[in-house]
């Protein structure tokens, strides 16, 4: 439930603003935090990851880490500060200064926090946690919203990181008491440690924003804000109803990983249901993406459109392939995923900037960042499953699904509704409709193959267990 108010107020944040800011304010932030983020690399030492794994952590290794984690904060937002024109040059948006500037303090303030959260996922205390951050996404989201009602400047979309930020130091210091002390006395505890974990960080970062950057470098900021926008609402799609399966999958296969047999049963049956939901949801967002943008952010934002068919099945890949990372894990594999990650930067490199570059536009590097992360993402899945003990076939898996996606989304689309109906009831309608036909079509294919145990199974079971 925690889970799904946090969700809730990210699309209520970007409903809200979106009607009351303009497409070239959300590109400034959005801009910004592109910026802001790759600068954020630096401070990817693996803190929570740290903090979980070791059985028995004393004072001065919390020390060490909280010492570390301010000092790195506080070389990043001065390197932000005095980098910022720099950035406004790349991008050609003078106005990028201030705004990089103002925010570089959120990094510091971050830092501040205490190690409350890594502590509830250290005791599996996920509920506690989500509350934590869902407290303060409703600060900064409330701060944002009043102050885009009053001032109606991209400048709500910054105080509101501001106020998220301040809050959470006090929401954290409530949630577990901390009193910080400068201490690097165990500092070569965690050397090794952090130096992979920010390896993994950058290739992360790259996969997630390098479409973005070359979108940005390729258009103006109003342009730019429709298409991270859409990116936006796509993650908060896709993220909502994929990412959760991804967080299960990983603790129960690894207690069956001394099972072969039965590891095996796990990982085919996991699978088969996570191609059946991301190719659902890749297929459904493209269906009604009009309708989509129109409800929840208004028609100014009619650009937009455009691209989220794209976004979205890009999207849903690169989510889909993540699911999988505990399987490198179970396999003491997890530099080949960074190698893959960086493979997938490199390809979407080469393919945005192509798209920019020949003048295809900002739907061209959609498609382009579709293309290339399809391409990769079943390319990595095809040598993680082929020759492994997992024995899953992509094809088998996936052509039931992929049939009755391409149904739903023709079906969807070829829909004519009358231009008098409101937008919710034609949205629904044509949700239903969709949810029906992929189904529909989803049990036939399954019938007619004779039943077999996969996706489809495991799905059904889900649901019956839930019942």
């Amino acid at each position: 439930m925690t889970r799904f108010i946090v969700r809730l107020i990210g699309f209520v944040s970007i409903s809200v603003t979106a009607r009351l800011l303009t497409p070239e304010d959300f590109g400034l932030v959005g801009v910004a935090s592109i910026v802001i983020g790759l600068f954020a690399i630096l401070s990817q030492i693996g803190v929570n990851e740290y903090i979980i794994r070791t059985r028995q952590i004393d004072d001065q290794e919390l020390q060490t880490i909280w010492t570390l984690r301010l000092l790195i904060s506080a070389g990043i937002a001065t390197s932000i500060y005095l980098t910022a024109p720099l950035a406004a040059g790349i991008f050609q948006e003078e106005r990028l200064v201030e705004v990089l500037r103002v925010l570089s303090v959120a990094s510091v303030l971050g830092a501040l926090q205490s190690p409350a959260s890594s502590f509830f996922n250290r005791e599996l205390a996920y509920g506690k946690d989500l509350l934590l951050k869902s407290a303060d996404k409703i600060v900064a989201v409330a701060v944002t919203i009043v102050c885009a009602y009053i001032f109606r400047t991209y400048w709500a979309l910054v105080w509101g990181q501001l106020a998220g930020a301040v809050f959470s130091i006090i929401s954290s210091q409530v949630a577990r008491p901390f009193k910080p002390t400068l201490s690097l006395s165990k500092s070569s505890n965690v050397g090794g440690f952090a130096f992979w974990t920010f390896l993994l960080g950058f290739n992360t970062y790259g996969v997630r924003n390098v479409d973005e950057w070359i979108a940005k470098r390729s258009s103006d900021s109003a342009a730019f804000g429709a298409y991270h926008i859409s990116r936006d609402l796509c993650r908060l799609f896709v993220s909502e109803v994929l990412a959760p399966a991804g967080q299960v999958f990983f603790p129960g296969a690894s207690r069956v990983q001394d099972d072969p047999e039965r590891l095996n049963e796990v990982v085919s049956r996991f699978a088969g249901a996570a191609f059946i939901v991301s190719f659902a949801v890749a297929a459904g967002i493209s269906a009604v993406s009009a309708e989509l943008v129109y409800l929840l952010l208004g028609y100014q934002w009619g650009q937009a459109i455009a691209y989220m068919p794209y976004v979205a099945t890009g999207t849903a890949a690169v989510v889909l392939v993540d699911m999988f990372a505990g399987l490198y894990v179970i396999r003491n594999q997890q530099n080949i995923s960074t190698r893959f990650k960086f493979i997938r930067l490199i390809m979407l490199a080469i393919g945005c900037g192509y798209a920019a570059k020949y003048g295809y536009g900002l739907a061209g590097v959609a498609l382009a960042f579709s293309l290339v992360s399809i391409v990769s993402v079943f390319g990595e899945l095809a040598w993680l499953f082929s020759g492994s003990k997992f024995r899953v076939s992509i094809l088998h898996e996936s052509w039931r699904p992929a049939l009755a996606a391409f149904a739903m989304y023709s079906g969807v689309t070829a829909m004519t509704l009358p231009d008098t109906w409101s937008l919710i009831i034609v949205t629904a309608i044509k949700v239903a409709v969709g949810v029906v036909l992929f189904v529909a079509l989803m049990a036939v294919l399954w019938w007619l193959s004779g039943r077999p145990k996969g996706g489809e199974t495991e799905i059904i079971e889900r649901v019956r267990d839930y019942l």
